[in-house]
């Protein structure tokens, strides 16, 4: 009651009249009327903390965790959200869902644009009825499980779970936009937990939304302030976001808690690029090589490493690091060997270059 009398008192005329509105409309349960009328009455007092408080409480309600954070930051100030992640849980009315699946990890390097969403079936407090939709999640049946879901929902359309999974599965088929609409249902039905906002934040992040992206990994991070999954996304997004500082900080936290992850070495290394310092960058990307395993990983830095060299204009190193490529036929080393071409016609060895394009395209042995 107090923030709606100070609220009145902060408007006048037509406007605390449109305020007003907005509450009743809220009553009536009208919300997306009432959050309309709240934005109208913004613009004419865009600098009014309660109208944004007001917004914010309704986003909240409404699922729409991004718009609700940047209100609250104009109510409250952009350094105040330990508030808002407290209002956060309250509003989460799901206190376990059986349905959890391993945060997702935000690249910046082109080559991890495929969703890494395997699922993590510990600490299910009992089975479901969508067992069999996990079980053909976990086995990459993509499309049957989201025929599951679906034919669920028909039967359980307030079930916060089974929107959340259904998203994940448009997620893993890089649907990221019709799975954001089902996390915002979910949201809506009051679940707004780490995993939500980390696979809402990666969708986000693959439609290039990367400020959106950035306040769900913030909100996250606020939840559990040492998952590092959660500091390499935010880091991930304040790179896109210009963010530099503020990314070379979670990455290096990342990296220090993970010495031993070539994937997120790289990422420091893509890092310490964007902020103009290549030759440091080059250390990690090799120290990467050092401890990678797998090799379609390794072609990857090996990838941004090559692009690096041949930024800073060193282009023999550049092409002796191609010829360190491991032969595993994935697109990495399609992107190597045309590198390798590309330097070669540089030094004007046509000949050779002439056979890592057909190489590139599986033409020679």
């Amino acid at each position: 009651m107090y923030g709606i009398v100070m609220g009145l008192r902060s408007l006048n005329g037509t406007s605390a009249v449109l305020y007003s509105l907005a509450l009743v409309l809220e009553i009536l349960g009208l919300r997306s009327m009432a959050l309309g009328m709240f934005n109208n009455t913004i613009k004419k007092f865009p600098h009014n903390r309660w109208l944004h408080l007001h917004a914010s409480r309704l986003c909240l309600k409404k699922g729409q965790v991004d718009m609700a954070v940047t209100h609250w930051k104009k109510a409250a100030g952009p350094e105040d959200i330990g508030c808002f992640i407290y209002w956060l849980n309250k509003s989460n009315r799901i206190p376990d869902l059986y349905s959890k699946t391993r945060r997702n990890l935000c690249f910046l390097a082109p080559e991890y644009d495929e969703p890494c969403l395997a699922l993590n079936r510990s600490n299910i407090p009992e089975p479901s009825s969508q067992d069999p939709g996990l079980e053909m999640l976990e086995q990459g049946k993509i499309e049957g499980a989201l025929e599951f879901f679906s034919q669920e929902l028909q039967q359980q359309k307030s079930n916060p779970g089974l929107f959340f999974n259904t998203g994940v599965a448009l997620s893993k088929l890089n649907k990221h936009e019709e799975a954001l609409v089902y996390y915002e249902k979910a949201q809506e039905l009051g679940l707004n937990n780490l995993e939500l906002l980390n696979n809402k934040g990666y969708s986000l992040f693959n439609l290039s939304r990367y400020y959106e992206a950035q306040t769900c990994y913030e909100l996250a991070r606020g939840m559990v302030s040492n998952d590092y999954i959660i500091f390499n996304n935010l880091a991930a997004c304040y790179a896109k976001t210009g963010a530099a500082a503020k990314a070379y900080q979670c990455f290096s936290t990342v990296v220090e808690q993970n010495p031993d992850d070539p994937l997120l070495i790289n990422n420091l290394s893509m890092c310490l690029e964007i902020s103009g310092k290549a030759v440091e960058a080059l250390q990690y990307y090799d120290r990467a090589l050092a401890i990678g395993k797998e090799q379609n990983i390794k072609n990857t830095v090996l990838i941004n490493k090559v692009n690096c060299l041949i930024r800073l204009h060193r282009y023999q190193e550049a092409l002796e690091s191609c010829d360190q490529m491991f032969c595993d036929g994935s697109s990495n080393e399609f992107e190597l060997w045309t590198l390798r071409a590309e330097l070669l016609n540089t030094f004007g060895r046509v000949g050779e270059a002439a056979e890592s394009y057909r190489k590139a395209l599986g033409l020679a042995v």
